[in-house]
């Protein structure tokens, strides 16, 4: 059964977001001092973009089995937006803040399935709840942002309807190189899923912030190349 989160399901889901996306595979996944200060930090993330917001929700599955432990997490939060670009990162790249249009769009992000849980459907599960709720916050959309080289979760969202309508070359990034958490950059993808009218993903706000991108070619020059959404 799909929950809110609450109390000590931060920690646990944390847990299992750190095992997947971090250490998934990976021959050093026994490096319990790393393990356990990366759940520190996702577990505070965690309660930071979810806990106790409006728009905001981080959903659980528990396993039944294993009390206290979380099978399966995804959570959603409301984010500013100029068309399918992330604010903070539209501003990064250069954008004119006094000329941009921004949206709240409702992301999905955090979603994790323990290794022994999956192909089971907790997945699906658990985005459809999220899709639920960004309709009972009457949001028409829901959008997330996934690494361009994750074909597995790709895979996913495609199945689910998502369909990739920007993206950026160059996003900050935490990953396990050597068996330490570094910082790096890595090719991002946004996907967006209508809720509504038939699932039909025409992204009109998409559209109208790359004519925007486009105008400004003829004056800005290349540097606006980097600031495409794609």
């Amino acid at each position: 059964m799909v929950e809110r989160a609450q109390g000590a399901d931060y920690a646990a889901a944390a847990a299992t977001f750190v095992a997947g996306f971090f250490f998934d595979g990976a021959a050093d996944a026994e490096n319990e001092t790393e393990f356990r200060g990366l759940v520190r930090a996702q577990t505070s993330d965690l309660r930071k973009r979810y806990a106790n917001r409006d728009g905001a929700a981080l959903l659980v599955i528990r396993d039944p089995n294993e009390r206290g432990s979380v099978i399966a997490c995804g959570g959603v939060e409301t984010r500013s937006y100029v068309g399918a670009m992330d604010y903070e990162t539209y501003v990064k790249n250069g954008g004119d803040v006094g000329q941009a249009s921004v949206a709240k769009r409702p992301v999905v992000a955090n979603l994790a399935v323990s290794r022994a849980a999956r192909r089971k459907g907790y997945g699906k599960a658990i985005m459809r709840a999220l899709e639920d709720f960004c309709l009972e916050n009457e949001y028409d959309e829901a959008v997330l942002v996934v690494d361009a080289s994750n074909a597995r979760a790709q895979g996913l969202y495609k199945k689910l309807g998502y369909r990739v309508i920007g993206g950026d070359k160059n996003a900050a990034a935490l990953k396990i190189i050597d068996g330490r958490a570094k910082e790096t950059t890595t090719k991002t993808l946004v996907m967006r899923k209508s809720l509504t009218n038939g699932g039909e993903n025409i992204d009109v706000a998409t559209v109208g912030a790359v004519i925007a991108v486009l105008a400004a070619l003829a004056t800005q020059g290349d540097a606006i190349l980097d600031a495409l959404p794609f």
